[in-house]
């Protein structure tokens, strides 16, 4: 073979070293074992990945966030700081098993159980851009402001003179509760560095335009920059094996919107409107079609750069924009062992007759729903490692979804309850 490159020359050389190199990525790729990658496994992310619905973060949601049911699987473990709220769980104050003290209790929020550094870092609300710069302590560990520091110039003149110090603002609670005193959520991982990473956190960049009726919230320039530069800082650390990132479904189309007409043929008063809403007074509270063009072609870009992510980091990447359409259009069998099916879910929350995927705010998913992710994302694990991970059980998932079993109609709760009335408006300040 060494004779062979001699007569070939560089161009030879070159292409067999690099066939070489290829053989042996390819060789410890496959060398690296479920139990190897899965020795330490890490999670940064938003309510997804938290295991926010219900309009709340606590023990038996956050048991079936995504993270947890795939690591289970997996035959490994997170630990987090188990939360009580902040907000209430929707369907246990409508069925009426959340009393006056329960709900104040929920609302006012705080934390089951702490651990001292969690390995599931995710939290409600984040994305790229606080994944780098919120933690448990402060808004921005980055901000900075002016203020005065006075200084005796000479023994007989006190003056003063402008310095700059950290401006800590205080965070939300789930920042509070969630993250405590381990830092931000990049940080958590650079001290507890993983071998496996759950690093999904794009969602927030673009959902934030169905949750209020508004394509103000895009910017392109600080997703890129924020997404890029977290994985930058995980990849410098050196300790992953492997990792899975998703795709964000198309946000116009969850459950939370639903069509609206503007009775007088306003274009900018028709297009997609929160379903508390039973009409629409100004411009701002719908979507019209051309934001829905301009959230499509920003979902697009966002989806290119986190497979762009994922393929740079070697992770699977789960098309969850892909799955959800064949959702939203076909909808996903629930079938036992024995083969009875309640039928298909639908993207909705739960109706009479009629299984769904999302809890009763219409975004996230519910117990069920997040059964159907985590098999999701064991498939794409499964794909891009060669490991056999077994999936959930879905039919499981549903049996005991308390929402899926024993379902809320909440459009009419809240049109025709006056106790539904004022959870509409309550609802109308969380969003």
């Amino acid at each position: 073979m060494l004779k062979m490159f001699r007569l070939g020359g560089n161009m030879n050389t070159k292409k067999a070293f690099g066939l070489v190199l290829a053989f042996v990525f390819a060789g410890s790729l496959s060398a690296q074992t479920q139990g190897e990658m899965f020795q330490k496994v890490g999670v940064i992310g938003d309510s997804l990945s938290q295991g926010f619905f219900g309009v709340t973060v606590e023990k038996k949601t956050q048991d079936w966030a995504y993270p947890v049911l795939v690591s289970k699987q997996a035959g490994a473990s997170v630990s987090y700081n188990v939360l009580k709220g902040p907000f209430v769980n929707l369907e246990d104050v409508l069925k009426w098993d959340c009393g006056i003290f329960c709900i104040a209790e929920s609302i006012i929020g705080g934390n089951k159980s702490t651990v001292s550094l969690p390995s599931h870092a995710g939290i409600t609300g984040a994305e790229y851009t606080t994944v780098l710069k919120t933690s448990g302590k402060c808004e921005d560990i980055n901000a900075t402001k002016q203020v005065k520091e006075w200084y005796w110039k000479k023994w007989y003149w006190l003056t003063y003179r402008w310095v700059t110090v950290a401006d800590c603002k205080e965070p939300d609670k789930f920042h509070r509760f969630g993250l405590r005193d381990a830092g931000t959520q990049a940080q958590v991982m650079e001290k507890v560095k993983p071998t496996f990473l759950f690093g999904s956190a794009g969602a927030n960049h673009v959902l934030c335009t169905a949750l209020h009726t508004s394509t103000d919230c895009l910017d392109e320039v600080r997703f890129k920059r924020d997404i890029r530069e977290f994985f930058r800082r995980m990849a410098a650390m050196g300790s992953l094996k492997g990792g899975v990132l998703f795709t964000v479904p198309n946000v116009t189309a969850i459950a939370f919107l639903e069509n609206y007409r503007d009775p007088n043929g306003r274009a900018n008063y028709s297009g997609l409107k929160a379903f508390f809403r039973n009409s629409v007074s100004n411009p701002n509270q719908v979507l019209d079609a051309g934001e829905v063009a301009t959230i499509s072609n920003f979902l697009n870009m966002l989806n290119n750069e986190i497979k762009a992510q994922g393929a740079t980091m070697r992770f699977a990447v789960a098309d969850l924009r892909v799955i959800f359409d064949d959702i939203k259009e076909n909808g996903r069998p629930i079938r036992s062992a024995s083969g009875w099916s309640p039928g298909n879910a639908r993207a909705n929350w739960p109706l009479p007759n009629q299984p769904g995927v999302f809890g009763l705010d219409g975004v996230h998913p519910n117990m069920y729903g997040h059964s159907l992710f985590a098999n999701e994302l064991i498939k794409a694990i499964n794909t891009r490692y060669g490991f056999s991970i077994p999936q959930v059980s879905e039919y499981t998932a549903w049996y005991y979804d308390t929402l899926n079993r024993n379902p809320i109609d909440l459009k009419k709760f809240l049109t025709e309850n006056i106790f539904g009335q004022a959870i509409s408006w309550v609802v109308s300040i969380f969003t």
